[in-house]
Formats: structure tokens, sequence, C-alpha cells
């Protein structure tokens, strides 16, 4: 009994191995893999935890790194230790340990980590190679697990706990803290001490590395090293083998790690072959190894996100698995199966039509491995059920599939697509390289029957019209529509289209399609349509106007109950088309599938209701075009600000507080960065864009990392937003920002009051010196104008002075005349007197001596000259006298004629004495005038 059990559990095993290896031929693109070129630390990782902003932690051989989902950080351990456990409190702050080394870090405003060591509190219970490998944070308190004791840290105090054995593992299960004893049993720690969970033989030599509650009541998952995974139910004290195929897989390659997500599937970490994780009835939902995404096959630590993402710290290297939030959506890659070019699903088969051959898998179990049909090898265009049969169109012919028996149909090479006759169900047209050829069924069994003759183009798409026409579209060259005749063996009229409307720009050439039983023909611009009335093309309005961006579509594939694919260059959709409404069902971009469809050749193959596939230049996407959630849980997030600073030309730097929404920032300072960070959802590649309103109304270009650098932004007031695109073209929430950039101090008010009051200043300034000036010119005008006025009274008064003193001249002339005369006169009467002697009566000569001194000496003479001489030299008598009021008048009129430049003997005259007299007049004058004797006396009284 026990050798059948063994032989059966060997054969499970072995099945188990062959389920594991089959689903590893599905690659699951959605994994994420992070080397230590990424994350730029060591390569080896030990545990994961998170926090409740967004932020992942590991702890690596180097330190603390953080991941927010975008950007890696890195914070080495002070003394340059190896973490080996990680815990994030309710409060985000970090808790850390390792070897004889624990603490926490706390964030700065900066959004840095700052690590504060509690090592000093309780170093000395340590023994000499104390390692912390686990930590648990439980509302205020934290419990550090090392091999040997539990160290409760709790009010800023450690407690600890030894209960004498080798601690080899613990665990949280809800709000309690397990360990297990080596070789005692699972104990749980109540308040401060251990209390007995499972004593149980079996646990006894045992290395316990799972424990988790499993969702059946009363029943716990154990995991052992090495001897595979159980159940254990607390109430009965049953022991069984958990998931019994799986477990030579589990005893070989080594339980290390485990956790079970809210829907009850067990994931487990190996030593030896990666990741696997078990449904509630043991069926595999995933297995990862090094051979199909996995870094490593030696996971240290597991962990699961908010978002029920799974984290694994590996051996060498980080990995994110997504949790299924996509429902369906699946891509099929391999380098076997190479480029897709056509699908169908006949009697429950898969099959993929590709590059390299025919293939087909059991619908109902896509785990199983492709197989390739024989005598397809090679170029495969297309695959269509018809008459319930699998037509496929092959490179070198064209062969019919019966299950997997393969009937060569015909051998015209590049057979392409292939069309029923509207008229006739037995007769079907097919389009190949060179001819278009003619399939008749002939006693239930389709044959091979003639080429149609006078036409031989490269033609890739067929269809019929309503009037029997035969639009056939060349692979580079337009369309063809033909009339065949009754045996279906020539052409009767032939009218190429090269380009059907010679307004368009950029148009690509014309293909032909059939929609509900219309010829509808693509440009790539807009849609045409054949007006059979007036035999001509004319743009199809209608369905342009409710096609949108889809009637730039190459492409029109039928799918089913009046609904089409349409394939532009941006991506496909489908629209339900009704006579009376179009509408638009569903759509992929082109980012959905990485930009991996095959250019020219994108196809779409409509499965069923719930599945399409699309082809692929590696492999295909099976989808479920149904689901219409794709990527709306993208609305449900926002970045956030990690990191903001500004900054001059000079790299002055003011970092800011990353919870604020508005930064008021000096004008100096008008560079920003921001760093923002935003979830993995699902593993889609996510972009990100910005928008500076009042600066731009367009968003950005998109960037792979949301690290924005906007420099020199001009003073104003200003949104900043930032969004997440994902490659359903779906928008994250926006996080904005408020920017105020200040005006320079040249423009603010307190400058503006100042320019004011300068200007005001300068103008009152301008005003009065303008003021000033006119005055000055008036002035100067005046003066001018009182310099001509004075001149001409100058020269006037110089007219008048030379008059008078020509007049004084004159008059002291005569008067000298007169006085010389008089005085010769004189000297004649004395003369004679003296010659006559008595006879010259005394009497007489007495008289007329008298009347010749009184006339010469005369004041009226005197008089005269005085009157001419004030008017020609105004109050200079005046003035000397009142300086020098010792003079006589005699002196002041030798003053006068001295002034008026007489010599001694024109004066000698004017005053009735002799020359020498005036001499000695002069030397008189000179001493009442206080001058020496080397002062000239007519020098002096001009320029008095």
């Amino acid at each position: 009994m026990i050798r059948e059990y063994l032989i059966l559990q060997r054969v499970m095993s072995l099945l188990f191995v062959i389920i594991i290896a089959n689903n590893s031929l599905v690659k699951a693109q959605t994994i994420r893999s992070f080397s230590k070129k990424d994350y730029h630390a060591s390569s080896q990782n030990w545990s994961v935890d998170f926090d409740n902003e967004g932020h992942t932690y590991f702890c690596n051989n180097t330190g603390l790194l953080q991941f927010d989902g975008v950007t890696w950080k890195s914070f080495p351990t002070p003394n340059s230790s190896t973490l080996r456990t990680v815990s994030v409190d309710a409060n985000n702050k970090v808790y850390t340990g390792g070897y004889r080394e624990l603490g926490y870090w706390k964030h700065t405003p900066d959004n840095e980590l700052k690590y504060q060591s509690l090592t000093n509190k309780v170093e000395k219970n340590f023994t000499p190679n104390e390692e912390f490998w686990n930590i648990f944070t439980i509302n205020d308190r934290v419990v550090f697990h090392s091999f040997s004791k539990l160290y409760i840290y709790e009010n800023d105090d450690f407690s600890i706990i030894q209960p004498g054995g080798f601690l080899n593992f613990a665990t949280q299960i809800n709000n309690s803290v397990y360990v297990t004893i080596y070789n005692r049993g699972i104990y749980k720690l109540y308040q401060k001490q251990l209390i007995p969970f499972i004593e149980n033989d079996f646990l006894k030599d045992k290395l316990i590395r799972f424990l988790a509650q499993a969702t059946e009541p009363d029943t716990y998952f154990i995991g052992t090293e090495s001897n595979g995974l159980y159940t254990y139910n607390i109430r009965t004290n049953e022991l069984k083998t958990a998931f019994t195929q799986a477990q030579s897989f589990l005893i070989k390659n080594q339980i290390n790690k485990g956790i079970i997500t809210p829907e009850g599937h067990v994931i487990i970490g190996t030593i030896l072959d990666g990741i696997i994780a078990f449904d509630r009835k043991g069926n595999i939902v995933f297995h990862y190894n090094k051979e199909n995404e996995l870094q490593s096959n030696t996971v240290l630590g597991i962990g699961m996100d908010q978002l029920k993402n799974i984290w694994l710290a590996l051996d060498n290297g980080i990995e994110f698995i997504p949790s299924s939030i996509d429902g369906k959506k699946r891509f099929f890659q391999s380098e076997e199966l190479g480029a897709v070019y056509s699908a169908a699903l006949y009697n429950n088969l898969l099959y993929i039509g590709t590059n390299q051959g025919l293939y087909t898998m059991p619908w109902n179990d896509l785990s199983n491995q492709f197989q390739l049909l024989d005598k397809t090898q090679g170029q495969i265009w297309d695959c269509k059920e018809l008459d319930n049969r699998l037509f496929v169109g092959h490179n070198s012919g064209t062969f019919i599939i019966d299950q997997n028996d393969v009937e060569a149909l015909s051998s015209f090479a590049g057979a392409y697509s292939i069309t029923r006759h509207p008229l006739n169900p037995n007769i079907l047209i097919q389009g190949t390289y060179n001819d278009l050829i003619v399939y008749k069924k002939i006693n239930g069994k389709w044959q091979f029957s003639n080429t149609i003759k006078g036409f031989n183009n490269l033609i890739r798409y067929v269809e019929f019209d309503h009037l029997g026409n035969l639009w056939a579209s060349h692979v580079y060259r337009g369309v063809y529509k033909l009339r065949l005749n009754e045996e279906l063996d020539s052409i009767v009229s032939s009218r190429h289209y090269d380009k059907i409307d010679q307004t368009e720009e950029n148009i690509s050439s014309p293909k032909a399609f059939k929609v509900e039983g219309r010829i509808v023909l693509t440009s790539g611009v807009r849609m045409y349509t054949y007006d059979d009335l007036n035999d001509t093309i004319i743009p199809y309005s209608e369905l342009n106007r409710y096609l949108e961006d889809f009637k730039s579509s190459h492409r029109i594939v039928y799918a089913n109950k009046h609904q089409y694919w349409f394939i532009n260059k941006s991506g496909m959709a489908c629209f339900d088309i009704r006579p009376d409404t179009i509408i638009k069902l569903k759509q992929y971009p082109n980012t959905v599938f990485q930009n991996q469809l095959i250019p020219t050749h994108e196809n779409v193959v409509q499965i069923n209701d719930s599945n399409i596939i699309v082809c692929m230049e590696n492999g295909f996407a099976l989808l479920n075009p149904l689901n219409k959630s794709e990527g709306d849980r993208m609305s449900n997030y926002t970045p956030v600000l990690r990191q903001a600073y500004f900054n001059d030309e000079k790299d002055e730097r003011m970092v800011m507080n990353t919870s604020e929404h508005i930064y008021s920032i000096p004008n100096r300072l008008n560079n920003l960065m921001f760093r923002y960070s935003f979830p993995i959802i699902n593993g889609d590649p996510t972009s990100f864009q910005y928008k500076i309103q009042g600066l731009s109304n367009e968003w950005s270009t998109l960037s792979e990392k949301p690290i924005f650098e906007i420099t020199r932004i001009p003073p104003g007031e200003y949104t900043f937003m930032v969004r997440a695109v994902n490659n359903w073209n779906k928008y994250s929430g926006i996080h904005q920002i408020k920017i105020i950039i200040n005006k320079p101090w040249y423009q603010s008010w307190k400058a503006i009051l100042l320019y004011f009051i300068i200007i005001a200043a300068l103008l009152t300034l301008s005003r009065r010196i303008t003021t000033r000036k006119i005055k000055l010119k008036e002035k100067r005008k005046r003066e001018e104008k009182e310099r001509e006025v004075t001149k001409l009274r100058n020269e006037k008064l110089s007219a008048e002075l030379t008059h008078k003193s020509q007049q004084l001249a004159g008059s002291t002339m005569g008067i000298i005349k007169k006085n010389e005369f008089l005085m010769s006169l004189k000297d004649k009467i004395k003369r004679q007197k003296e010659a006559l002697g008595t006879r010259y009566p005394d009497k007489y000569y007495t008289d007329l001596i008298n009347k010749i001194d009184e006339n010469i000496s005369g004041q009226d003479d005197w008089h005269l000259f005085e009157a001419n001489f004030e008017q020609a030299h105004e109050k200079f008598l005046k003035t000397l006298k009142s300086k020098f009021p010792e003079l006589t008048p005699s002196d002041l009129r030798l003053c006068a004629y001295l002034r008026i430049n007489l010599t001694s003997k024109d004066i000698a005259p004017l005053l009735g004495i002799s020359v020498r007299g005036v001499e000695n007049h002069r030397y008189r004058l000179r001493k009442k005038l206080g001058l020496n004797g080397d002062k000239n006396l007519v020098e002096f009284i001009i320029n008095f």
C-alpha cells in the first residue's frame, strides 16, 4: 500500500513537473526586473516591506533601498553592515535590523531618510554573533527577532525574551507574532511571554520557513525547508500534506519564504527554483524561475503591496509581479512561434499562422506547448474557416486542415485572402502573388478549378460587391474593379484605381473591404465607397463622421454580428455598424502591444464574443474585448511630488516642502525641478507629462521619467500640472501646484513706488530745471536786451560823453586860448606901462589889469567847465572831496584838469598862474592825496 502511494506520489510529482515546464512556455510580459544597475547597490536583497505613501523598501547588503514606483534611492547604514529585515509602522517609521545593529529611519522634510540607531540601548544583551532576521510592528510595539532572543521595543525601552532555544523562524499573523523554537514547536507571543501554539512531533528536526492562516477555519499552512508544505488544524490537531502533487517539487527546491493572498492563493519562494503560486485547490497560478523572467532562483523575501502586486527580494536582484487586475489579458510570446500573421479557432483547436509555419494548441488548455503541423513550415498568410474547413494560405500554396491532417489544395505561391462567391457558395476566389484562383466544391470536396486569365497581379484582398464585381486590392498599386465572365475564367472589364482622390495629401494606396454588404475603400486619410449609380468613388461621409480618428484606417477586419475592426497607425477599434447607428465598442492603442504589431500586416482575429487574437511580431495577444475596464484604475491614482527645488544659474538652490501646494519663489530662482513618483499598478508601461497653465495650455510630450526641469520661467502666477498616462491612453489624476515667480526687486511695488517717487522728483527737478532754464534764458534774453539797451545807452552815453568831452575839450581849449590871450594882453599892457610910465595912468592900468585877471580866473569859466566836466565825469569831484575832505576848490580844479589829462602848460592859463606855479600846486596836491614819490599823480587821478 505504501509502495503504491509512493508510486502515485512520484507520478503526480512527475505530472506536476511537466505542468510547470509547460507553464513556463508562456511568457508573462508584465514582470519587471530590477538589477543592481537600476538600484545602484549590491545584487543580494533580503527583505521587503511597504509604507502607506507608496514607497517600497528592501534590505540590501549595502543598506536600505527605497523605491517610489519610479526612482530608486539607496541609504547606507552608518556601520556599513548588511541589513537583513525591514518593517514599516503605521506612522511610516522604517525599522531595520542586521548584524549587531537595529534602529529606525525617519523622513526628513525634503523626503530623505535619516537613521536613528537603537543599538546603544540594548547592545549589552547581544551575543557575539547577534543578527536580526525579522521585525514586526504592531501598534506601538516593535518586535525584533534574532536566532536567540526576541527584543520588544516599546515606550523607548527594550524588553528581552530569551526562551533558551534556537528561534529559527518568526512571522506575524494578524496582530500576533509567532516563533518556532527548533525541536520544540511553534509559540505565540502573548504580552511579554511565549506560549505554546503548535506542539507536534512532526515538527522535530524540521526547519520551519512558512506559517500562515489558511482560508479554512482553524487551519494553518506550515512550510518546511526540506520536508514540503503541510496544513495543520489546531482544533483537531490534524496534520496533512498540502498540494500533494507539488510536494516533491517543494522538497527538492526547498521552501524559503511564503505568503497568502487575500484570494487564498499560496505563494511560495524557493531556494532553487524561483517562485510558485497555487490556488485553493492546489492548481498552479504561476511559476517563475530563472528560465522565464527571474534573475535568480533563490527567493530571500516576498511582499505584497496595497495593489496586490508581488515583490521579490532575490539573491540576485528584485522582481515585480503584477496582480491580475486586467482580467483576461494575456500575452503569448515565444521565439519558437515567430511573427504571427493570422489565427483561427477550428474544432476547438487554436491555430496560429506565423512566418515559421502553422502551430496548434487545444483551446481549452492554453498552458500546453504549441505544436507545429507537418508540411506547413514556412510563411503563413491567412487562416480562414469556410464550409466547415480551415483554409490556410501559405507562401508555397493553399492547404485545407481537417483536425491535424494537412491537405494541399493548390501550389500557387503566396496565397493571400480567400472569399466565397456571393451567388454560388460552392465557388471560392483567392488572391496570390501572381494569379486570381478559382476553387470549386465537387462531390463534397474542394478542388482547384482554374486561374482567371488576363489578370496577373499581386493581390492581397478580394471582395465581391452586391453587383457581382470583384474588388481586388493590390499590395502596392491600389484597387481593381473586375467584371468576370460567367465561366469565371477571364476578365470582361477592368478598372484601376491607383489613387482614389487626387486632392488628398499623404494618401496611401487604397484597399477595398466589405462593410455591411457595401464596398469600402481605405486611403489612410478617410473612407470612400463605390457609387454604383454614377459608377464612381465618393467619400463615405456617414462612416467618416462616426469613425472619428479611425476614418484613417488602412485595414478593416470583419468580427461578427455587424461588428468590424478598423486598424490605423495608432491602434485598432471595434465598431458596431448598423443602418441607423454606428457605435464604438472597444479600442486598443498600439501602446498596449508595446509597438510589436507587424507594420502593414496588422491583424486581429475574432475567436468568439469574449476573445480576440492580435497578431504580433513575436507571438500574439489574447484579449477580452468585453472587458471595459482595462487601464481604468489609472484614474484612481495621482502622481506624488517627492522632490522640489528652485535654483538660479549659479546653482543656488531652494529646496521646497513637498507637502505644500503653493510656492512663492524669488525671481532669481526661476529654474525648477520637480520629481514625482507613481505606483506600478499592473506592470503596464507608464509615461508622464506636464502642463504649466499661464505659460502654455498644451501638455508636454510623454516622458518615461516624471522628472521635470523647466528653466527661466518669467515672473507671474502659474499652475504646474502633472499626470500619468498608461499604454491604454488612460490618464491618472492630476497633481497641481501653484507657483508664484515673484517679480525682480526692480519690478516690485516698492521699487515701482520708488520709481514713481524718483520719476516725480525727476519731473519736479526737470520742471524746476526747465523753469530755471526758461527763466535763465529769459534772464539772458532780458540781460542781452538790457546789454543791448545798455550798449545802446552806453554808446549813446559814450557818444554823449564824447560829445561832452569834445565840448569840455572845446570849452577848455577856448578858455585856455582866451586866458592865454588875456595873459598875453596883460603882459603887453604891463610892457606898455613900463614903457609909458606915468603917461599911462595907473588908474586905467589897474582897472584894465583887474578886468583881465577877473576874466582869467573868472567863476563863469569855471562853472561852465565844471558843468561840462560833471557830465563827462559824474560825481568825480564830489567823490574826491568826500575821500579827501582837505582838498581846496583850487585843488579840485587842478584835479579836474589833470583828469582830462591836461599838461601843466595847459593848466597854467586856466589857473592864471605860471607853469612853475602849477608844478608847485601839483606837489602840494600829491601831499594831500598821500602819494609817495613813485606814484604818478595823473594816473592816480585818471584811475580814481
